[in-house]
Parts: structure tokens; C-alpha cells; sequence
């Protein structure tokens, strides 16, 4: 029988190489987001691969939305993992943003992983299933965008919490911290800043961007057998960012980085 992974924000960059990668290690695929013709062109590649996908339009901070996706998607076969992809950056500082943005970001970043995990949690229980929640450097570090990175700073704390009550119902729960990821989202800020990944990578230990690809890898792990034994935890996927800035470490001790 299949397994079934329900992937939010899987039209998205980040969740569409989400979606392909589990398709790929032999999930069926549900695939949800607000862009409905998008997340139906992932599950339509994934089918030309022979895997097994379907795409729902759900808005992720909506619980009647949530809720009814669950149910039909629970139709299909056993829910073993969940993955929270939904996120948005919209306050880009606390001298421009207000309340309505504040809200949007702490329900678009913590309050629709909230909803998933509420509306698949005793499936997942029966089926001793896996959550796995994308969250950011952004809540480990000050990074700009203060609701993005409140909202997933709470949301590492959300894994926590639910990792240690849903333990010992066979449930683990995990999140990955992405740094920079070439995405869509960049757009606007390359064509303002043609150099502005170059400007990032030299703040990484690992000096280069992320790609969706390297999200979607760190997700397949936890979600296998292979990290039966890993729940609670936050892997940053950002070139060392979260460790430490090289040119901080140089500035400090005033060595050059090949002493």
C-alpha cells in the first residue's frame, strides 16, 4: 500500500522539490497551495515519472480549508508524513510594518503548520508517521523580516513541544532551516541587486546559495528510516550561516582565513 505525503506550499520552489524528491523515494504526493494550476503542473511531472499525485487548492491559515483537504486526502491511503512548507516574508522591518502584516506573517509561518498538524495528528499517530516543518535561519539568528522570522522562531519551538508529547505515540517531528535558496522569491531583489547572492555566500562558512534541491534532501531524511531516531531537531540547511560568519571570526582574531 502507498504511503502518502500532504505537502503544503508544494507549488512553491521549495515545495514543488519537496514534492518530486518524496515522489521519487515512493510517496504518493499531495500536493496543496493557493495556486491550484501550479501545484496540478508538480503532481502532472510526478505522473509522467509513474508516480502517484494529487493537487488540492487550500489556504493553509484557514481551518475550514484545512480541514477539508485532510479529509479527502486521508481518501486516498495512509498519511505518513506531513510536510509544512507554507511561508511568507512580508514585514520587512518593524518601521513599515503593521498589525494586519505582523498577523498574516504569524499565520502564514506558525498558524497554518498549527492547522496541518491539528487535522492530520491522530492519523499520524495511527500510522506512526513523521511531520517535518520548513522553517529558516531567520528563527535561529536576526536575519531582517521580524513576523517571518518570530512566526518560525515559534514554529522550532512548535517541533519541539510536539516531539516530545507525540513521541511516545510513534510520532516524530522535525524541522529544517533553510539559509539562502535560490527561489522565486529573490526575484525583485536581484533585479535591484544583481550581486546580491554573491554578497550572501561570502557571509557562509560553505560560500554558495542553497538550491531547492538541498531543502527537499535534508525533508526525504527525516521523513526515512534512516532518522528513525531523530525527533525535536532543526537542521539548517545554510552553508554553515547559523554556525558563524567567517568574516567575523577574521575581524576578531585579525587572521586571514588561511592562517
Amino acid at each position: 500500500m502507498t504511503n502518502w505525503a500532504f505537502v503544503t506550499g508544494g507549488a512553491g520552489d521549495i515545495g514543488s522539490a519537496i514534492c518530486q524528491t518524496l515522489a521519487r523515494d515512493g510517496f504518493g504526493i499531495v500536493c496543496v497551495d493557493l495556486n491550484e494550476e501550479r501545484a496540478e503542473a508538480v503532481c502532472s511531472g510526478i505522473r509522467m515519472e509513474g508516480g502517484q499525485a494529487v493537487s488540492f487548492r487550500v489556504d493553509a491559515t484557514d481551518p475550514a480549508s484545512v480541514s477539508a483537504a485532510a479529509t479527502e486526502a486521508m481518501k486516498l491511503g495512509n498519511i505518513t508524513a506531513l510536510v509544512n512548507t507554507v511561508g511568507r516574508a512580508k514585514g520587512t522591518s518593524i518601521f513599515t510594518m503593521d498589525y494586519a502584516i505582523w498577523r498574516e506573517d504569524i499565520a502564514a509561518n506558525l498558524d497554518s503548520a498549527f492547522l496541518c498538524i491539528q487535522a492530520f495528528r491522530d492519523q499520524l499517530i495511527a500510522q506512526q508517521g513523521s511531520i517535518v516543518s520548513i522553517a529558516t535561519v531567520n528563527g535561529l539568528g536576526v536575519f531582517g523580516f521580524p513576523g517571518y522570522s518570530a512566526g518560525k522562531a515559534a514554529l522550532i519551538h512548535l517541533t519541539k513541544s510536539l516531539a516530545v508529547e507525540l513521541g511516545p505515540h510513534g510520532v516524530r517531528v522535525n524541522a529544517v532551516a533553510p539559509g539562502t535558496v535560490r527561489t522565486r522569491a529573490w526575484n525583485a531583489r536581484l533585479e535591484a541587486n544583481p550581486g546580491v547572492f554573491d554578497e550572501l555566500q561570502a557571509l557562509c562558512p560553505l560560500p554558495r546559495i542553497s538550491s531547492p534541491a538541498n531543502v527537499a534532501d535534508a525533508v526525504a531524511f527525516l521523513v526515512s528510516e534512516k532518522a528513525s531516531m531523530i525527533t525535536g531537531q532543526t537542521i539548517a540547511v545554510d552553508g554553515g550561516l547559523s554556525a558563524g560568519i567567517p568574516a567575523a571570526g577574521r575581524a576578531v582574531t585579525q587572521l586571514s582565513h588561511r592562517s
